[in-house]
């Protein structure tokens, strides 16, 4: 399957909206490794901040269709500061991967790597150094997928996130 990979607009709110949307709801009622449905994460109000700011993108199929979300900015927690990382690198030069979810009647398809090599492709054209993620302890495909794309697992992590009780988490880098 081909797909296009590019930075989301206002006027894809909506759709980048219902991908999430679909993605929790699959979540619900099946295994939810990241427990996006426990926390209703991402919110509506996220996405649209997420997408005024530049920061989400989208994987698309040959139609058009949404098959693939994900956030990337430089925005990292505390916890990501306080991490002994690989690479030494400032804030502006790491790219720090949020959201990342594949829309249920994509799963299997490979859109998760392909997420993936746009994402690392992003960072390289923004000149940072790293990548850097993190992922729910128990989210053992995310924690396969990027292993193996080449990312190192710093381990377990107490990571802390306004509103939820989540708080252990692997950080995940690779570096440029």
């Amino acid at each position: 399957m081909a797909l296009t990979f590019r930075r989301a607009v206002a006027t894809d709110t909506a759709v980048a909206q219902q991908a999430y949307r679909l993605i929790i709801d699959h979540l619900a009622e099946t295994v939810d490794f990241p427990h996006w449905h426990t926390e209703n994460h991402p919110t509506p109000e996220e996405v649209v901040g997420w997408v005024e700011a530049g920061e989400l993108y989208l994987a698309l199929d040959e139609g058009g269709e949404t098959a693939g979300v994900t956030v990337l900015n430089h925005d990292a927690v505390d916890a990501y500061r306080e991490a002994a990382w690989t690479i030494e690198a400032e804030p502006h030069e790491v790219l720090v991967v949020h959201a990342l979810g594949v829309v249920p009647d994509y799963l299997g398809t490979g859109v998760s790597r392909f997420l993936v090599d746009a994402t690392l492709q992003v960072a390289r054209e923004q000149g940072c150094k790293a990548v850097r993620l993190d992922t729910y302890v128990e989210n053992i495909p995310a924690r396969k997928l990027y292993e193996r794309h080449g990312f190192t697992d710093l381990g377990c992590h107490t990571v802390v996130y306004e509103g939820t009780d989540l708080s252990q988490f692997h950080l995940f880098e690779y570096v440029l």
